[in-house]
């Protein structure tokens, strides 16, 4: 699956590596936009996640979606600081 900027796997302004999400300042939507969006990946059944940046990554998208949104092992809480309600 083909996530673009939704669910990225490295930025290099990121010291996380893995499932994550892009800094708030690149982010133009809302927190619930997002959650939706997070949402409709986590519901595909796929296991290859292409991303807009990082390396592709191999296993269930819906692990991928858990690990980016706090859910799972990474540190996705950082990437949500700072985004609009």
């Amino acid at each position: 699956m083909i996530t673009g900027d939704g669910l990225v796997t490295g930025h290099t302004l990121s010291p996380v590596t893995g499932p994550q999400l892009l800094p708030a300042w690149f982010d133009h939507g809302t927190d619930a936009e997002m959650q939706a969006a997070l949402t409709v990946l986590a519901g595909l059944d796929a296991d290859l996640l292409l991303p807009g940046h990082g390396p592709v990554h191999r296993g269930p998208v819906r692990e991928a979606v858990d690990r980016a949104s706090g859910g799972g092992p990474g540190d996705g809480d950082r990437t949500r600081r700072g985004r609009r309600r």
